[in-house]
């Protein structure tokens, strides 16, 4: 075996250990820079589906709007808007390492508050007084999250939520 083909062999074994999590993303990384003289294909695997979840984040916003103002029975969107919240979860997930944590978690929490709304039209309550009771909820929700995070947008827009919706108690 010639010395080119076992350096492969090791830099393939290595690209295994990263892509399984047997090593730390870090250590892959030194060990391939040692290994292939800086010139690896370090990065390629995380530009590979890099540009796909903006677009999908673009394309769910929209969509999920488009299903609660249209009518459609409340169950089938409920069931699609949790289907997105479902594809939505793996990429919040991926997302941690990438420092988009905070877009996609906002999205999420979007897509929860849209769920919950359509839900509220079900509760034994008035519909100003359920609507405004989920998004008391959701907020103190975010406000929680802020903190929980150290996100400073979830703060001010759990505040904001917070305020306007127990404002709309008294108009």
């Amino acid at each position: 075996m010639q010395n080119s083909e076992r350096k492969q062999i090791i830099i393939d074994e290595i690209n295994h250990w990263k892509s399984s999590r047997l090593l730390p993303e870090t250590y892959c990384d030194f060990l391939l820079a040692l290994y292939t003289g800086g010139n690896g294909n370090i990065g390629k695997q995380k530009k590979k589906f890099g540009y796909l979840i903006p677009c999908f984040i673009l394309l769910v916003l929209p969509a999920s709007l488009f299903i609660y103002f249209t009518e459609m029975n409340h169950s089938l969107q409920i069931a699609l808007l949790s289907l997105f919240t479902i594809f939505l979860l793996p990429v919040l997930k991926k997302s941690r390492k990438q420092g988009a944590f905070h877009y996609y978690l906002g999205v999420l929490f979007l897509l929860l508050m849209l769920m919950s709304l359509l839900g509220a039209d079900f509760l034994p309550f008035p519909k100003a007084a359920a609507y405004a009771g989920v998004i008391m909820l959701h907020s103190a929700v975010w406000v929680v999250s802020s903190f929980r995070f150290k996100i400073r947008s979830f703060l001010a827009a759990g505040i904001a939520g917070l305020l306007f919706s127990s404002a709309s108690f008294f108009f």
